[in-house]
């Protein structure tokens, strides 16, 4: 709720998420969680997974995870997006368990290598049965890295599209134009975890702190819902008498808005404002006018506020766009899920009640059945009958004394497995 008042402050704050846990995969995902180790305000709750065990006993996190003991025994995937998918797939059970009872699971990655492309949709698809509600942050790889690759990153982020609430999805390109082109490529790569670790930070705060003007979960997945969703990011922080001003200005300044010509495209932009007490009305239309001009004529606005105790006379706004790319999905809807591995079903000694003996399983036919490894059973079709209903009205095809229209198999009595 908003005071009467130019220059009132907010009050009430509405309950916020009582948990929120971020996920780091890989190696890019072990950077955001390194880079969010050291930041003030940043969720405590982090968890380190790979299948790389130095990579994840180095973590700063405070949960570790090394999947996939069995399949890359520590030494990570090499790169082979089926064996970061094997290894999360071996660690089913671990995976759920570090997701129960936790509200909200922040998954970050970076796509197009072995265990983040492999893995990522399945630690979704986990975090997501163990009834968390899943949000993604991802990068896609350079495009020097040619097309192979960014073909395995989109098939991988149409499978994660699938377990999440949203996907905030990041083009590296884009995200290294903070730093110099001559920079050393260190700084580059730790400059594009650091803008991912700030949307992961403001996507925690938006669901985590108690909310002024609610806005986070319902806007998230309005805004990217769908594979070919494209994040626009802008987060700026200030203190003082200006500090709105300088804060929607530092926002604007990030190249993944185009100092807010990107702002224009989006059909919806989502704009966070986090702050302590002191904030007041007259600063949020500060924040909102000087956004208006950088949005487009039909730009739907998503607004929310949300009090920061720990903010010390910080002003932090987060801005947040999507646009499309139009690329299709490349995953097939109907792709089995994994499943926790069961408990293999005793075999009946005998036919099922009700069942005649000779019967298979109570199907119909009167072929016997062979039971494959999966305990299912398949009928075999009797040879010695040849349905020729269909051609009573004309004359056998004969060669050689062969009735061609009897099937070859059946003809030469061969017997299908």
């Amino acid at each position: 709720m908003i005071t009467v008042g130019t220059n009132e402050r907010f009050s009430t704050p509405l309950a916020a998420v009582s948990s929120v846990k971020v996920v780091g995969l890989g190696n890019a995902g072990l950077a955001v969680l390194a880079r969010l180790a050291g930041e003030p305000g940043a969720p405590a709750d982090l968890v380190a997974v790979h299948t790389d065990a130095k990579a994840v006993a180095a973590s700063p996190a405070a949960r570790k995870m090394q999947i996939g003991h069995g399949v890359a025994k520590g030494l990570g995937s090499g790169g082979d997006v089926a064996r970061g998918r094997a290894s999360a797939s071996e660690s089913l059970t671990d995976l759920r368990a570090e997701c129960k009872g936790v509200e909200v699971v922040l998954l970050c990655a970076g796509l197009g290598g072995g265990t983040g492309s492999g893995a990522a949709p399945v630690v979704a698809e986990q975090a997501k049965k163990s009834g968390a509600l899943v949000i993604a942050a991802v990068t896609l790889p350079f495009a020097a890295e040619g097309s192979r690759k960014r073909e395995l990153a989109e098939e991988s982020l149409a499978r994660l599209g699938r377990h999440c609430l949203a996907v905030l999805c990041f083009e590296n390109d884009r995200m290294v134009e903070v730093v110099r082109a001559e920079a050393p490529v260190a700084e580059a790569l730790g400059a594009a975890a650091g803008v991912l670790s700030l949307a992961v930070r403001a996507v925690a705060q938006m669901v985590g702190l108690p909310a002024v003007m609610p806005v986070g979960l319902d806007e998230l997945l309005q805004m990217f819902a769908g594979a070919d969703a494209r994040a626009h990011f802008g987060y700026g922080s200030a203190s003082g008498p200006d500090r709105a001003r300088l804060a929607v200005a530092q926002a604007l300044r990030s190249p993944l808005l185009e100092e807010g010509k990107l702002l224009s495209e989006p059909g919806r932009v989502l704009v966070h404002l986090t702050g302590d007490d002191s904030l007041t009305l007259s600063e949020l239309q500060s924040v909102l006018r000087r956004l208006s001009d950088h949005l487009g004529p039909a730009t739907l606005m998503h607004f929310g506020v949300a009090n920061d105790p720990a903010a010390g006379g910080n002003l932090g706004v987060t801005i947040l766009g999507c646009t499309h790319s139009g690329v299709p999905s490349l995953v097939p809807e109907d792709e089995d899920d994994l499943e926790l591995p069961a408990e293999p079903a005793a075999e009946a000694d005998g036919p099922a009640e009700g069942d005649k003996p000779g019967d298979s399983g109570g199907k119909r036919g009167k072929g016997k059945g062979k039971k494959n490894e999966a305990g299912q059973t398949q009928e075999e079709l009797p040879l010695d009958q040849a349905m020729r209903g269909r051609f009573k009205d004309l004359d056998p095809t004969m060669v050689d004394g062969e009735d061609l229209d009897i099937p070859a198999f059946i003809r030469m009595r061969i017997r299908l497995k």
